[in-house]
């Protein structure tokens, strides 16, 4: 049994590490799955269906963790407006990736504002406000799958967009280190 425990424990830490850059974060992200499946514990009923249970905790408590508003980092779009970042966005550690983040929210700004009125009403409201989609799928009149739809979709679009505009440089943690534009782009 304790062998069970320890491999579970190392497969959960191995899955959230790959998504979270520093261990500090890997440790509370940890932390909240486990007390996540303390009191929800009682809902498997296969224990075959523990591990995959537990991954569906662990994905929801690494989006938790990055939206919430102690770990969010802001920078300037121009205009006095900022672009907050997210998890799929950017984390930086030099101060020449800093640059390139500045320089691709500016360009994300255009990009987000082209989206048609669903899409960039559900991006900004989860992405750019923060909000849960539970709370934005409310806000929005919209099932929950509903906003869920609109948000994947939207990356999806952005991520195109910005791909046809630059050409992004990735380290190993998918944090931007560079990028280079790909000939005029009319976002940026």
């Amino acid at each position: 049994m304790r062998s069970d425990v320890t491999e579970l424990h190392r497969r959960l830490r191995a899955f959230v590490a790959k998504r979270a850059p520093r261990d500090l974060d890997v440790d509370d992200i940890l932390q909240t799955v486990f007390l996540r499946m303390e009191e929800r514990g009682d809902q498997v009923r296969d224990p075959s269906r523990l591990l995959p249970w537990l991954l569906s905790i662990a994905r929801n408590a690494i989006a938790d963790h990055f939206r919430s508003a102690e770990r969010r980092r802001t920078a300037s779009i121009g205009d006095g407006q900022t672009l907050e970042s997210s998890p799929f966005e950017f984390s930086l550690d030099s101060e020449g990736a800093e640059d390139a983040r500045r320089e691709l929210a500016a360009c994300l700004k255009p990009m987000l504002e082209s989206l048609s009125p669903p899409y960039r009403e559900a991006i900004t409201l989860v992405e750019m406000e923060g909000l849960r989609q539970k709370e934005a799928a409310a806000r929005l009149g919209l099932s929950l799958s509903g906003l869920k739809s609109r948000v994947q979709r939207g990356r999806r679009q952005l991520k195109v967009a910005l791909s046809e505009c630059c050409r992004i440089q990735l380290d190993r943690r998918r944090a931007v280190v560079d990028f280079e534009r790909r000939g005029k782009c009319g976002s940026c």
